[in-house]
């Protein structure tokens, strides 16, 4: 052991300001975050859009749940897109 001290770095429990303008600007960001940064978001925030967020990208990347990547993926690729016409869409070809 060198004796050096190691710093310790806490998880964050929100999303940045800047980077919750809308659903799409806090998926993107979650999506280049590590996944336990992800999950401590979803465990601490008191932001319900933030864990709402935060809960989708954990069931596309942990569950592997085809519906909840699909989701992601398409918001992530275009601009916004709402629910609702997603549910009224077909699935995209593979």
């Amino acid at each position: 052991m060198s004796g050096e001290l190691v710093p310790i770095r806490k998880l964050r429990s929100d999303i940045p300001e800047e980077h919750r303008a809308s659903d799409d600007a806090r998926f993107e960001w979650l999506w280049m975050q590590r996944l336990a940064t992800v999950g401590s978001i979803y465990m601490r925030t008191k932001n319900i859009r933030d864990r709402m967020a935060a809960k989708v990208v954990l069931d596309a990347t942990m569950s592997a749940n085809l519906p909840s990547i699909e989701l992601l993926l398409r918001r992530l690729e275009g601009g916004a897109v709402s629910d609702q016409k997603l549910v009224e869409e077909e699935s995209l070809p593979i």
